[in-house]
């Protein structure tokens, strides 16, 4: 598929650098995405929630201003890289400016560690940013299924595919199924989440043939290896 065919919400945002009404709301839809995983990686940074969302608020507030989006290019097409990248950035210069306040009102020398920002815990963001994937696959596959709820809130432990307590043929007969329409339809639900996912992760990126290699990167870090 085409870059021009498969426009998504990067894609706008990049190529019109955020100046577009449609740019701008697709990077508004990117930071919402975003903004829990970011929130983690802050507390895991030593701050307490209320810091963190302190911190996160003003960060955000300078993505949608459009101040970092000339730095896009050192994530090679990747929200998710681009947006850690740019987090980093963002509090480096903060310990900057609180470490010449301190300096200019007398008080003790604060020394500032870049090196500290490499070694900050990547894992945790994204595996935040893997699970709210998941989460925002599995909303709108149980709105598209919303018909047959019942059925759905049935079938929902077995898109995963790991053992349940309850047999395939208990369930079955519970709904009405036979066991092999059960595993049909067992089997178009986890389908349709994979697709689901695979769009959502699709919308972060600027280049779809980063495609695979970013769902391969959302596996490893739902199973901690991120």
């Amino acid at each position: 598929m085409t870059r021009s065919f498969h426009t998504t919400r990067w894609t706008l945002v990049r190529n019109a650098q955020g100046d577009s009404v449609e740019a701008r709301a697709a990077l508004g839809d990117l930071c919402e995405l975003y903004y829990e995983p970011v929130v983690s990686f802050l507390v895991r940074d030593g701050r307490d929630r209320d810091a963190a969302r302190e911190v996160a608020h003003g960060f955000f507030a300078k993505v949608l201003a459009g101040d970092f989006l000339g730095e896009s290019e050192q994530g090679r097409g990747r929200f998710r890289s681009y947006l850690l990248g740019a987090l980093k950035h963002h509090l480096l210069n903060q310990r900057r400016d609180e470490g010449r306040e301190k300096r200019g009102g007398g008080l003790e020398q604060v020394v500032l560690q870049p090196d500290h920002l490499v070694s900050m815990p990547d894992g945790d963001f994204d595996r935040g940013w893997a699970l709210l994937i998941v989460e925002r696959a599995l909303a709108t596959l149980e709105r598209d299924e919303s018909h047959r709820a019942e059925q759905f809130a049935a079938l929902k432990p077995w898109l995963a595919s790991g053992e349940i307590g309850e047999s395939q043929e208990v369930t079955a007969a519970r709904l009405g199924m036979s066991s092999g329409a059960l595993k049909v339809a067992i089997h178009r639900l986890r389908r349709r989440f994979r697709e689901l996912v695979r769009s959502e992760v699709a919308g972060t990126l600027y280049d779809p043939a980063d495609l695979d290699d970013e769902m391969r990167h959302l596996v490893e870090a739902l199973a901690g290896r991120g």
